[in-house]
């Protein structure tokens, strides 16, 4: 039987009740890609930062009948000087195990779409650990496609 999860946004309301939940699920992310020692913010800061106007931090959630949130997406607005109007980056995705490939990670990229379209987004954009070969045919089965040419740098400061 397919499991079904309620999509909603985080808001200031919900934030410090929803705060736990999401930080646990963005640990479970973090030791998923191998970069757990880089997950240093809090259920306090992402209620902090999830209740500012503009919102530090929006998500979008998945929701269990019980409670419990099964996955999550964090995004936010990048400018771009060259562009007309803002890009709108996926900066996070994720579905825990026993809810994968039970329509969850479609219904947040389906919110996230939503978000972007009516926040007057130019696109959406996203990065993929090259060695998930899941990840990307998900996002493939979106239309989503690969930027050819780039690949993205950071220096830690």
């Amino acid at each position: 039987m397919k499991n079904t999860a309620t999509i909603r946004w985080m808001t200031p309301l919900s934030a410090a009740a929803d705060a736990p939940g999401l930080l646990a699920l963005m640990r479970d992310l973090a030791d998923f890609e191998g970069w757990p020692d880089l997950l240093s913010i809090t259920a306090a800061e992402i209620a902090r930062r999830a209740g500012t106007t503009p919102p530090g931090l929006q998500a979008v959630l998945a929701e269990a009948s019980e409670g419990d949130l099964v996955g999550f997406a964090t995004v936010f607005p990048i400018p771009y000087a060259y562009a007309a109007r803002p890009s709108l980056e996926l900066e996070m995705l994720y579905v825990a195990e026993p809810w994968r490939v039970q329509g969850v990670g479609r219904a947040l990229m389906d919110a996230v779409l939503a978000h972007a379209r009516a926040g007057g987004f130019e696109r959406v954009e996203w990065n993929v650990l090259a060695d998930n070969a899941r990840a990307q045919a998900f996002y493939k089965s979106l239309g989503g496609a690969e930027k050819v040419g780039w690949r993205r740098w950071g220096l830690a400061v």
